[in-house]
């Protein structure tokens, strides 16, 4: 996968290792240490309906290559292709597929399982779409086993058709139908790969963190995972115009992109044979068709809907059930997330910011706070000492915010919580404060192979600490161990935060006040 790795003698065996699986055996390679299983086929769907089972098979069917990723309604190339290098994979609405990497494939070993959820919202994205997403590394240094997978999203995953017959009561629900189907797959056939099915943890980033949380608020998960690990993500809610449900909304985008297809009741099983792109440019016209009604700020997410039975209300709105108590977490965000000076909107001045005078800093802080600026400018430097203080105006305090909030809706139950956050600075562009999906690589124990991350003597040692610390979540419930300095638990009233640097070490409270400053100035 990468280009270090090449240098490295990759073992295809003529008798590939098997896994013998409940339907039947799977051939994999081994690399090294590690077997890697690439491309299982984890269920079967039908455009709209919700996911089946996998038949059982003859003989062994080969593993070696990724699946079909799900089709996205557009294929980005971001502005951070540099920092957060991408594979483009085939696409096909058949993706139910899922990798692994393991180091045994021995049922006794009982190792810890890691499933990692993508990011992309319920919009696009895959399990394979960032080179860090790799599970090799992260499976060798902790000894676990790591799990990714793709499923349906966008208009795929959850136009609600509901109203054109009970065969597509669920339609809208297709995506997590998949999530569920595979952490079901995990479950019976973990254990051929030396995974522990009695001792999964879901990790995820942006919006792999909304599918953890829509997980824990799915009862037909409960018993499928056993700890969590939040990314980044999670803390925003779909924006739902007065006097409008999101139900209610949905409805009215499905019949919207009905009709744009030519469709009707008596015709709606038609929907099911449009080429993809067609379907793609229904719901586009009638998203646009939307905003025309409901304002042009309007954004659908495409996300599921808590109907209270198979999604039990939202955690921000309506808390974390009460049978999630026993999950422990680690919950965090990275310092700039989508304030940092790797975003081209957020330019300012040349761009070099540690080439910033005094002066220069000063007036940036007063053009964006005005008279408040020297207060805030005077805090930051107490509670970052050592950061350059150009950098808080790269600070995305709004997703910290967000994070803490979850975690006030996570003690309320009584869960036990770590908080995290990552400033590691990048030497990319003369320097970038940590971005958004910036953290990705360490916790992979990925960094030496993403070029804008790595910084030898110094990024090595702190993937090592943040590696292990999820690695000792999925082995114990709790980050602390090895070489990961002694980490609080958050509670009620103190707020306790690893921060994630070139040196790590735990804050208690320090950054109430500037955040509260940043708030206040912002209004």
């Amino acid at each position: 996968m990468f280009c270090d790795k090449l240098t490295e003698k990759a073992i295809v065996l003529s008798d590939n290792p098997l896994a013998k699986t409940k339907n039947g055996n799977i051939a994999g390679i081994k690399k090294s240490s590690t077997y890697i299983f690439r491309g299982i086929k984890y269920a079967n769907a039908e455009r709209f309906h919700m996911p089946s089972k996998v038949g059982p098979w003859e003989n062994s069917k080969p593993a070696v290559s990724y699946g079909y990723v799900c089709p996205e309604r557009t294929t980005p190339i971001g502005y951070d292709a540099q920092v957060c290098p991408h594979y483009y994979m085939p696409q096909d609405e058949n993706c139910q597929y899922l990798n692994i990497w393991t180091q045994s494939l021995d049922r006794n070993e009982k190792k810890p399982v890691m499933v990692w959820m993508h990011g992309g919202g319920w919009n696009s994205g895959s399990s394979v779409e960032q080179y860090a997403y790799d599970g090799e590394e992260l499976s060798k240094f902790g000894n676990v086993v790591v799990v990714s997978f793709n499923h349906r999203h966008n208009v795929l995953g959850s136009l609600d058709l509901s109203e054109y017959g009970e065969e597509y009561a669920k339609s809208s629900y297709c995506a997590m139908g998949d999530i569920i189907e595979c952490l079901k797959w995990i479950k019976e056939n973990i254990s051929c790969f030396g995974g522990n099915p009695e001792n999964v943890m879901l990790f995820g980033q942006s919006g792999g963190v909304a599918k953890i949380l829509y997980t824990m608020q799915c009862p037909e998960c409960d018993g499928l995972y056993h700890k969590v690990a939040i990314d980044s993500g999670g803390i925003k809610e779909q924006i739902i115009p007065e006097g409008y449900t999101k139900k209610q909304i949905a409805q009215k985008l499905a019949r919207l992109t009905v009709e744009k297809l030519g469709l009707s009741k008596q015709t709606i099983k038609k929907i099911e044979e449009f080429p993809y792109w067609d379907l793609v440019e229904a719901a586009n016209q009638a998203e646009e068709k939307l905003k025309e009604e409901l304002g042009r700020d309007f954004s659908w997410r495409w996300e599921p809907i808590e109907d209270g039975e198979l999604i039990i209300g939202s955690t921000l709105k309506n808390g974390f059930r009460k049978e999630t108590s026993k999950i422990p977490m680690i919950i965090g965000n990275v310092f700039g997330e989508a304030n940092s000076n790797l975003i081209p909107n957020n330019k300012l001045g040349d761009g070099y910011k540690n080439h910033w005078s005094d002066l220069q800093i000063q007036t940036f802080c007063k053009e964006k706070w005005g008279n408040e600026y020297e207060t805030i400018l005077e805090e930051f430097k107490k509670v970052y000492p050592d950061n350059n203080p150009a950098d808080v105006l790269f600070m995305d305090y709004k997703e910290r915010d967000g994070q803490l909030n979850l975690v006030k809706k996570r003690l309320e139950i009584g869960g036990d919580v770590w908080n995290w956050l990552f400033k590691k600075e990048s030497d990319f562009n003369g320097g970038t404060v940590a971005w958004h999906c910036s953290e990705i690589p360490f916790v992979f124990h990925n960094v030496s192979f993403i070029e804008a991350s790595f910084e030898p003597g110094i990024s090595d040692q702190l993937e090592d600490i943040m590696c292990q610390a999820w690695v000792n979540m999925a082995y114990s419930g709790n980050p602390n161990g090895g070489c990961v300095p002694e980490w609080n638990k958050m509670q009620k009233d103190n707020i306790y935060t690893m921060i994630f640097d070139e040196k790590c070490k735990v804050e208690k409270n320090h950054d109430i006040k500037l955040r509260e400053l940043l708030k206040k100035a912002d209004k």
